[in-house]
């Protein structure tokens, strides 16, 4: 499921510009650009010795330009080639992970004492947390320039650090939002209930249950429902479920992940109206601790959920669906009285210590570059965001994407970097009790408590 979250379709191709950015960061000590600003230390070094870089990273995209047409590492090594003319000096290698065992490897390597330069990571995977706590990270808070963070919204700079130290360079983001089968609403007369004409299509808890049970009901006329308004699942892609304590004005962990606030009442009340969706309100399938995310996935393309959280793919396979039907994208209902959240993710490049000081100024160099605005264009082609505000809309043309791209100013990165504290068996077997009735939420929450307190202190 992480690849199936990371991998978003890409449709568009994009030319890169590197060339450009490459004349850009070359040589320009002291400006205020974000893809310029980098100092020249690690310039200095270009007529000395070979200095061995390794970057891993996981394959997200085919081809040099991501366009598909190549091998899923050939975008990594363009950026090191492209990073060596500038740099003759470094001598870049590129690996590549596999989703599955990924950070189980970097685990290992780090636990070894011989982690790779420069890795990949996402918020989910806890790469910030987890090795920010123990130590291995070096922070870029000297490599920031105020350009930089100038150039990221606040939703990007909350997934960044790991109590007062900054260790990720970030490069993309991505968000969900509640996909809407609009046919299912046209068909029960209940598109009003929709939030459809508020800029930012938000709505409360309230108003999202009866849009769901609007449209849950009985196509074919039998005593029990055949089409739900939304799906509950207890398999894959926990960090979903877990959501609407978020939006009802919790959180998994504090800001500074040193206590956590799972069992706080707004946490506990917002999840109470998940299980409750199910168990309660009867508008999602029976069953749920036995549905995976896939298997909502199918039954919302076969038109038997109206309503489910997902991302903007979800748009085009919609167009293939058994039966092709128009989907809306909405907001994340969230308690009352209480703003937009939505979960989000930030991906980006975390450097792990180096004993060298000119060896570290090249790595912090190369993650720059791999970051500045122009590079960071190239997410586009996995159907993500630029990091970067200065890399601008992408997706001017493509109302869809600019409506996502305006709901992940709302998301938390503290939500989905905090998921990585525990193993998802552990998210899901409680959402599974919660959902068979086997468990209160309260309890369920104080046995995640319990995991959460033990992993902060280790």
């Amino acid at each position: 499921m992480r690849k199936f979250s990371l991998i978003w379709t890409a449709a568009l191709t994009i030319a890169l510009t590197l060339s450009a950015c490459g004349n850009g960061s070359k040589g320009a000590n002291g400006s205020s650009s974000p893809d310029n600003a980098a100092t020249s230390a690690a310039s200095g070094n270009q007529s000395a010795a070979k200095v061995p870089i390794k970057l891993w990273v996981y394959p997200m995209m085919n081809g040099i330009n991501g366009d598909g047409t190549g091998n899923p590492d050939d975008w990594a090594k363009e950026y090191a080639r492209q990073f060596q003319a500038q740099y003759p000096n470094a001598d870049i290698s590129v690996e590549l992970l596999d989703w599955a065992g990924g950070t189980e490897k970097i685990d290992v390597a780090v636990a070894a004492g011989s982690p790779p330069d420069l890795v990949y990571t996402i918020n989910n995977f806890g790469g910030v947390t987890k090795y920010g706590k123990l130590g291995v990270l070096e922070p870029i808070d000297d490599y920031l320039e105020q350009s930089d963070w100038d150039d990221y919204s606040d939703a990007v700079k909350g997934a960044l650090q790991y109590k007062n130290k900054t260790y990720m360079w970030p490069w993309l983001k991505m968000v969900s939002a509640v996909a809407v089968n609009m046919d299912l609403f046209k068909e029960r007369n209940a598109t009003a209930l929709l939030p459809l004409d508020r800029e930012l299509r938000d709505w409360t808890f309230d108003e999202f249950l009866k849009a769901a049970q609007a449209t849950t009901f009985s196509r074919n006329g039998g005593s029990n429902p055949d089409v739900y308004g939304t799906v509950v699942w207890g398999k894959d892609a926990p960090f979903y479920m877990y959501l609407n304590g978020l939006t009802n004005g919790g959180n998994i962990v504090n800001s500074t992940f040193e206590k956590a606030t799972i069992t706080d009442k707004p946490f506990e009340e917002g999840l109470q109206f998940t299980i409750d969706l199910a168990n309660k309100h009867k508008v999602a399938p029976p069953g749920g601790a036995g549905i995976s995310a896939m298997n909502a996935k199918e039954m919302f393309l076969n038109q038997q959920i109206a309503m489910m959280p997902d991302a903007p793919f979800l748009l085009e396979e919609a167009k293939s669906a058994p039966k092709p039907f128009e989907i809306a994208f909405v907001a994340p209902p969230h308690g009352a009285n209480q703003p937009t959240a939505a979960w989000n993710n930030v991906g980006g490049f975390i450097v792990f210590k180096q004993q060298n000081e000119e060896k570290k100024k090249l790595v912090m160099e190369f993650a720059r570059f791999i970051t500045n605005s122009e590079n960071s264009k190239i997410v586009k082609q996995i159907g993500t965001f630029p990091a970067r505000n200065s890399s601008g809309n992408l997706y001017s043309d493509d109302p869809v994407m600019t409506y996502f791209d305006k709901l992940s100013n709302y998301g938390n990165s503290v939500f989905s970097r905090s998921f990585g504290l525990v193993d998802v068996g552990d998210w899901e077997k409680e959402i599974q009790a919660m959902l068979i009735g086997g468990k209160k939420v309260g309890d369920s929450l104080a046995t995640l408590d319990g995991i959460l307190q033990k992993k902060m202190q280790e």
